[in-house]
This record gives structure tokens, sequence and C-alpha cells, in this order.
């Protein structure tokens, strides 16, 4: 229900400079503790009235205190009105009231939307920058108990004195006891971990005690994920902050700690968490561009920004263009003594530096499509198997740039002795043409899988066309033909199908710096806190 001025009747809103109700007609304020106490509210219930608002497009849900006409969706962009119905909400323990204005969120998302250079138009423009809205996002806040306890460790320290070198065992006592606090996940399952990350963190020591007063005004996203998703990480955070705090203790000597998790778990007593539902404000403004949208989300706290900025491809090429022509003429009017097999092969190694870029950009578009690392975006019966699957990719990731790191130091290192020795060996072109294409190979595997999993699932075709240039090459070099046309044909080969990855690189520039139309999200805001 909506809370009424005392004055006039009017509708009340939450005003963030003053931290008070205001209203909308005859401005009278009225502090959180006296609507409290002159409205006889329920402080103690544990739930209140809200209405809940449904987009039909997405499906998409929001939930408010009062009635409020909503003309669009921020999540899928739908401009339609949203279905409404009132509900009793779990009332939240705690809450953050919104620190950072409307006005002042706008004039931060243009002060930082002046320092990126192809922006499309219409992100600046007064009506899209009007559409900021305030939400509150629930979290998951944590609190773990460590009993009083007492146990030795082992300790080592290494150091240098005049001649001799020295290494000493030490055996540490080690007390604990307290809990640990201030451990809070978004718990909405439309909120992505990867945003929630970026506008972290929230001062914790502002939180209030939850009063509906202080969402007038303002939407809440509804709470979806359950407790037991973040267990383990709870506790894996737990154990990490007591054994950081016994080392930081042990000064210079270094403590040497149980391996296995379980073992480091038994010695501390540590069994299970309380946890809480608290909500923390965000502005949330949202663009959308055919089936594709763009988030700007911003720490209604702190006024910390993450940003989609999507890219004008008109400009970019307009830029790009007028670039390449300058780079072109001032490259010839440089002399250049370089031979067509060192051409040739230099074109290869370039080719696949721009493959493996494109390749690094499909799999960052993959992680976000499929919210791989957002451990929240889960459901009760496929929580674990999400948090696995977010696991087991990230190790991929981890592994797979490790051996493509060691490839290319490996690769380089030759590549850069051949130039100081002379790159014309007869045996040169054939070992640098075998080195890309077997790379490029490995970059088509890794690309085509993920390629199946996003929108997108062309994104291959550059990385194969790569792979048919550099066999091309392989085989004209072991030919090891006499006419310098060949090598000079093949270094053209290998600059247009890099020229090839960098245009395909401008055109998923789209799909890297929006996201999919969500099918159920549900975030939202309203037009107050001004």
């Amino acid at each position: 229900m909506a809370i009424k001025c005392p004055s006039c009747g009017g509708k009340m809103a939450f005003n963030v400079p003053t931290q008070a109700l205001k209203c909308g007609y005859c401005d009278t304020d009225m502090q959180i503790t006296d609507y409290d106490l002159a409205n006889d509210a329920e402080v103690n219930k544990d739930t209140y009235t809200v209405t809940l608002y449904t987009c039909p497009n997405c499906g998409a849900e929001l939930s408010a205190p009062d009635d409020q006409t909503v003309a669009y969706c921020s999540y899928c962009g739908g401009e339609s009105n949203l279905t409404m119905k009132q509900e009793e909400a779990i009332k939240p323990a705690r809450i953050i009231p919104f620190k950072i204005s409307k006005e002042k969120a706008v004039q931060t998302y243009e002060e930082a939307l002046s320092k990126s250079i192809y922006v499309p138009k219409e992100l600046k423009e007064g009506e899209h920058l009007d559409s900021f809205r305030g939400i509150y996002i629930p979290y998951l806040s944590y609190e773990v108990d460590i009993p009083d306890n007492a146990f030795k460790l082992k300790g080592t320290k290494r150091y240098t004195s005049g001649k001799w070198d020295y290494y000493e065992e030490y055996e540490i006592d080690a007390e604990i006891g307290g809990t640990i606090k201030g451990m809070s996940f978004d718990a909405s399952a439309s909120f992505d971990d990867s945003i929630a990350r970026e506008i972290a963190p929230f001062d914790i020591t502002e939180e209030q005690d939850f009063r509906e007063a202080y969402v007038a005004g303002f939407y809440s996203d509804k709470l979806t994920t359950p407790p037991e998703t973040y267990g383990d990480t709870v506790e894996e955070m737990t154990i990490d902050t007591v054994y950081k705090g016994i080392g930081e203790r042990a000064g210079d000597v270094r403590v040497i700690t149980p391996k296995d998790f379980s073992e480091k778990k038994r010695q501390l007593g540590v069994s299970g968490y309380r946890h809480r539902v608290d909500l923390f404000p965000v502005w949330f403004l949202t663009w959308k561009n055919r089936e594709r949208v763009a988030y700007s989300v911003m720490n209604g706290q702190t006024g910390k920004l993450s940003m989609d900025i999507p890219v004008d491809k008109k400009a970019f090429f307009k830029v790009s263009g007028i670039a390449t022509v300058v780079l072109f003429v001032t490259l010839s009017l440089i002399p250049m003594f370089i031979l067509p097999k060192t051409i040739s092969w230099l074109a290869a190694v370039f080719l696949m530096i721009s493959s493996i870029v494109f390749s690094n950009e499909i799999s960052k578009i993959y992680y976000r499509e499929n919210h791989i690392f957002d451990i929240g975006n889960v459901n009760v019966k496929k929580g674990k198997q999400k948090k696995k699957k977010a696991e087991t990719a990230k190790w991929k990731r981890v592994i797979f740039g490790i051996l493509l790191g060691i490839i290319i130091f490996v690769v380089t290192a030759f590549f850069t002795l051949l130039i100081t020795l002379g790159g014309g060996g007869s045996m040169v072109n054939p070992l640098v043409y075998a080195v890309t294409l077997l790379i490029q190979i490995i970059l088509f595997i890794k690309t085509a899988v993920r390629a199946m999993k996003i929108e997108k699932k062309t994104a291959f075709i550059p990385m194969l066309i790569g792979i048919i240039v550099l066999g091309i090459g392989l085989f004209i070099v072991i030919k090891n033909p006499v006419y310098d046309y060949w090598y000079y044909g093949m270094a053209i080969l290998c600059l247009l199908g890099m020229l090839g990855n960098m245009v395909s690189m401008i055109n998923y520039l789209d799909y890297l710096t929006t996201r999919p139309v969500p099918d159920f999200f549900r975030r939202e805001g309203a037009d107050h806190g001004k």
C-alpha cells in the first residue's frame, strides 16, 4: 500500500539527499522513525504487503510497496504495461538505503560515457538517461561461528645473514574463536554475478533495520537464490580468513597449513553458517537494440559503475579506415629490405595472433551468455551442478591459458631468434607455417565448441578460413618454389585472413558489449529518489 502524506494525502517516497520520506505534492518531509510511530508500523512482522509486477514479454518480476504505473520492462526493453497483483513478501532483515541520488547517478554515467569514443548517440540522449531506475537487490548475508579452540601448526623461516643461509623450523601455538561476518552475495538468479562483483563492495556498516519506508518510491528484486548455493563458498572464505589471520600474526614465519580442505574445516571446528536476507541499492539502466540489451548498473551506495558499452560500428569503421590509410602511406615511405620468404612467414604469424585475439573474444561471449561464472544464476535442483560447471570451466580456461602461453612464449622466442639470425633459411618457412597451423587448429576446435553454445553459431568460420590459408601456405613452402611471387601471394593471403579476423572482431563487438534479451529476469526500478 502507498505511504500517504499526513499533510495532503499525497504519495510519499524516500528522498535520497535527506534520507527521509518526502511528499511529491506538498514537499512535506517525514523521518522514517516518525512514520513508524505515527502509523503504528508492525516493524517486527515477518512479511509485508507488496505489489508484484510481471512483464508479459519476458516474465521478469519486481515488487514495490505501493501501486505504480510501469510502462516498460528494464530487462527485455519491452514497452508494455506490466501486470500487477498484491502479495505478501518475506521482509528482509537489514537494508542499505540509497546514498546516490538519480541526478548524481546520471552525472557519473555521463562522465564515464564521455571517455568512450565509439558510443551510439542514443546512449547520450536525455530520454534514455531519464530511464535510470532505482532497485533494491536481495543479498544473502552470512555469518560463521568459530568455536574457541587451540591447536599447533608447523612453521618455517629462511633468511641470509652474512655469508650464511639459515633455515629454521617453528611450532606455532594458534588460538582462535569468534564470528566471521560481512560475507554477502546477490540472491537473485537474474542479477549476474559478474555485475555484482564489478559494483562491489557495499559498506555494511551503513545497514539499517529494514523499514518499509526505505523502499517507498523504489522497486525491489525478488529473492530466488537458495541459501545453500553459496554455502561452500562461505566456508572456504571463512577458513581462508582464519588461516590468513594466523599467518599475519606469525610475521615472517611461513605457516604450514593442512592441504586437505576437510582437515582444515575439522581443525577450525567450522560447522555450518547463519544467513539473513538484506537489500542493497542499485541504479539500473537498459538500452535495447534489436534482440540485444546493454546494462549500466551502479552501486547506489558508493557510485561504483558497471557498464556494457555498445560500439557504433559506422563510426568505428570510419576512424579505423582513416587510420589504416595514414599507416599505409607512412609505411610506403619507409624503405623495406625484407626477403619475400621472411615477409611470408611474418604474415603467417600476424594471422595467428589475430586468431588468438578473436578466439578470446568468442570465449568471453560464451562465458557471458551461458552464465558460466554466475554461481547465483541457479535454481534449487541445479545449484550444485551449476557451481561444478563453473569451477570446471574456470580450471579448463586456466589450463588452456597456461598451455597456450607456453606455446606463444616458445614460438615468440623462436621467431625472435630467426629475425636476429636472418629469416631466409630454407627450413624457416615450413617450420613457421607448421607451428602456426597447429595453433590455428587448436583455436578452431576451442572456438567451434564454444560457438555451438552462443547465439552466433557461425563464429568458427574465421578460424576455419585461417586453417585453409595456413594449410595452403605450408603446402607451398614445402614445395619451395623459386619465384618470389608465390611468397608475396601467400603473404597477401595471410594478411587478408588477418583482415577477416579484424572485421569479425568488430562485428562481434556487438555481442561482447551487449547481452541476449533475457527470458526470465527479475529486476526493475522506480523513478524516485531524486
